[in-house]
């Protein structure tokens, strides 16, 4: 039994083409191999965090004047 998850786990390494130990994956999209400063950790998980959980965009009050503009100028929005 252990030696079928084993033989899985080594399977999927190659289909995501790690050939170094450790090799670290989050997401299933970011990889980080090898021996790596923490520096490196802290990028990668800051970078899956902001692609995961986008920022709205915050509106600054006072701002929103219900209009739209193009390059046809501006026009009121209903």
């Amino acid at each position: 039994e252990l030696d079928a998850e084993v033989s899985a786990d080594i399977e999927r390494a190659g289909r995501l083409g790690i050939h170094a130990v450790p090799t670290f994956v989050f997401e299933g999209t970011y990889g980080i191999s090898g021996g790596q400063a923490v520096e490196v950790f802290a990028g990668a998980l800051d970078q899956v965090w902001r692609e995961l959980h986008p920022q709205p965009l915050i509106t600054i009050p006072g701002s929103a004047d219900n209009q739209a503009c193009g390059v046809d100028g501006c026009a009121p929005v209903s």
